[in-house]
């Protein structure tokens, strides 16, 4: 497997586990079907295999990162604005907030950090950064030490609150580890390492050991950003098989299309696009669209490239204090 086909494995994993997630959004775990029907039940009014705001930011982002040569947050909040103004079914809260402003004329960072005052932390650390943050860790798979400036960077477009960078920046860094080759339990220990200073950092690393069992995902505070990055780097340790981690995922209950969207992209960069469901890309809506978007960013996966080299402790870095 090259690191042509774990881009597009990932890209396209992050779009299957959400279109898999997406018709049991926000259901307990008891009442998500056994066996899950994927890609078979429409969401809201979209047929089946179709995605959610998830995808659609992410493919933001993609198309960003290949045209722009890198990171650009100006050039990704333009188009975020453009996909908010079409008017799409859904909107994550706190990323509705921001846009609405940003509509406006005001700065897409300021409002967000205005927006987490004016909240409060109990309610500002939602996922709705997470769930798309995977093409930044593909895009810088390389060159995995700036990803510490740049995914708090990424997060604090819409969500500025400390324990949403740190989730961010944890997928990011596994994603780029997975790219580069390496094997799925040292991308989980090396990213967790990478934030354990970090706010949250130590909580994140609890619930990759308990998230969806001794502590449930799917109660009133489901949409939290730690728990999105959690169920996604247990997904990698549990299992190596894309479609039996998806369903694990989606059966969790809660906030499922998120939580699919990131363990697709996290088990997508492991298993690649030779290893993801047949039959599931077959009822995936738009998908090759978003594979001729993903193989966009293999030239900047592949610079300064260097198989198997995890993030040195130098590199890791201290605390965040971006955003």
């Amino acid at each position: 497997m090259d690191l042509a086909d774990r881009v597009k494995g990932s890209v396209l994993g992050l779009a299957l586990g959400d279109a898999v997630g997406a018709p049991f959004e926000f259901l307990r775990a008891i009442n998500v079907p056994d066996p899950i029907p994927a890609l078979e039940l429409p969401w809201m009014d979209a047929p089946p295999g179709s995605t959610t705001d998830d995808t659609a930011m992410a493919r933001n982002l993609v198309r960003s990162l290949a045209e722009r040569g890198g990171f650009d947050p100006e050039d990704l909040v333009r188009r975020h604005l453009q996909w908010f103004l079409s008017d799409p079914v859904d909107v994550g809260t706190l990323t509705r907030r921001v846009l609405i402003r940003v509509a406006r004329g005001e700065n897409a960072e300021a409002v967000a950090r205005a927006v987490w005052e004016e909240r409060g932390p109990e309610v500002s650390a939602g996922n709705g950064s997470v769930m798309y943050c995977a093409p930044l860790g593909l895009a810088y798979a390389g060159r995995p030490s700036e990803l510490l400036e740049l995914a708090p960077r990424l997060s604090a477009i819409t969500h500025v609150d400390a324990r949403c960078r740190t989730a961010v920046l944890a997928v990011a860094l596994a994603v780029a580890g997975l790219v580069r080759g390496e094997e799925p339990e040292a991308v989980v220990r090396s990213a967790l390492d990478a934030v354990r200073d970090h706010e949250g950092g130590e909580e994140l690393e609890h619930l990759v050991d308990v998230a969806g069992g001794a502590r449930p995902i799917d109660g009133p505070d489901q949409g939290f950003c730690l728990f999105a990055a959690a169920v996604g780097l247990q997904a990698l340790v549990r299992s190596a098989d894309f479609e039996r981690g998806i369903r694990r995922v989606v059966s969790l209950g809660g906030d499922t299309d998120t939580n699919g969207a990131v363990a697709g992209a996290l088990l997508g960069a492991l298993v690649g696009e030779q290893g993801l469901p047949v039959a599931w890309l077959g009822r995936l809506r738009d998908r090759d669209a978003i594979r001729a978007e993903a193989e966009s960013l293999v030239p900047l996966a592949a610079t300064g490239s260097q198989p198997g080299g995890p993030l040195t402790s130098g590199e890791r870095g201290g605390p965040d204090t971006g955003g």
